[in-house]
């Protein structure tokens, strides 16, 4: 039986296996935000439609958390990335603003 962190990482594994479908970038220094980027750049997958479709994309992650995530502290820049899966679409937003989307 497999433990839980190996689980983990098979199902992680599985997923950046997949091809990229989209890729675009985010500014942070602009004034929109990072969910709104990352909601857009889904939007631009084929076959995946955010106003029509039955995914909700907050059932999936905090996007209030996660334009906090990068956001400076203090004037300092946070460094990282995030990784979450929608709907069978793995989303990677780095802290140098790309974001990947993989089947």
């Amino acid at each position: 039986m497999k433990s839980m962190s190996e689980e983990s990482v098979s199902s992680l594994q599985r997923q950046t296996d997949g091809s990229v479908v989209h890729q675009s970038s985010y500014d942070p220094s602009s004034d929109g935000s990072l969910s709104t980027s990352i909601l857009l750049a889904l939007d631009e997958v084929p076959g995946f439609d955010i106003e029509a479709g039955e995914t909700v994309v907050f059932d999936y992650i905090d996007l209030d958390a996660l334009d906090d995530l990068f956001r400076p502290v203090d004037e300092s820049r946070r460094t990282g990335q995030v990784t979450f899966v929608v709907d069978g679409y793995e989303v990677t937003a780095t802290d140098d603003g790309e974001i990947t989307i993989r089947e």
